[in-house]
């Protein structure tokens, strides 16, 4: 009597009798599960990028691209996972628009790289935009100089190079405009030697205006000393 030997093929006969149908039966509660699972349903809240695209010669007034918040849907399954950046990047098309002030809606359809399967939930769907014509206008340049010269001394003479510049910018900012600043050079106690600078044009940060091309203009003062009363 071996009752070790007997326990053993007792145990081995519960796992090799009739192997098929226990491969059927395996198969069949994994199906179970992965249709019981993917009828369960994510939800994630994400800030999104909003492209928006325009026809050429056409500007945005503002942010040349916009943020959305959005709750993402997807099934939950084993083979789900979180989109991509680029996929859940989202992309308007203005270039049938009018110029003007325009509303338009942000929804699921603008996501074209995302998986259908995922469904999206815009917070605020709707976007204000401003459109306006790009144009290039050529204006004066003047330098803005701070400071006083050495004693003794006196401005005699600025010359700015280039004296004319190119810009781009929205027609409703630009046409109006005749001539830009630079940011202010500084001349405190210079003299009797000429002084030249590098200076950027005086732009706001949020301006649709631009040079053309890029670089700093070139400033330079000559001194010369004061006259005494006679």
């Amino acid at each position: 009597m071996n009752p070790p030997v007997s326990i053993l093929k007792r145990s081995t006969s519960l796992i090799t009798h009739n192997p098929g149908l226990k491969l059927l039966s395996l198969a069949f509660s994994i199906t179970l599960f992965l249709i019981v699972r993917s009828q369960q349903v994510r939800e994630f809240n994400r800030t999104v990028r909003v492209q928006l695209q325009t026809e050429r010669g056409v500007l945005i007034i503002g942010p040349q691209e916009r943020i959305a918040n959005i709750t993402l849907r997807m099934p939950d399954s084993l083979f789900t996972r979180m989109p991509s950046e680029e996929e859940l990047t989202a992309q308007i098309d203005l270039r049938k628009e009018k110029l003007g002030k325009i509303r338009v809606n942000l929804s699921g359809e603008n996501f074209p790289n995302l998986d259908r399967r995922y469904s999206v939930v815009v917070h605020d769907p709707w976007l204000d935009i401003e459109l306006d014509r790009l144009i290039e206008k050529q204006v004066t340049v003047k330098a803005v100089l701070q400071g006083a010269p050495r004693l003794g001394y006196e401005i005699h003479k600025v010359v700015i190079d280039p004296p004319v510049i190119e810009l781009t910018g929205a027609k409703q900012d630009l046409q109006k405009l005749e001539s830009i600043s630079t940011i202010p050079v500084d001349v405190s106690n210079l003299g009797p030697k000429d002084y030249t600078a590098q200076a950027s044009l005086a732009l706001d940060l949020g301006s649709s205006i631009k040079p053309t091309t890029l670089g700093n203009v070139t400033v330079k003062v000559s001194f010369t000393e004061k006259k005494t009363a006679p």
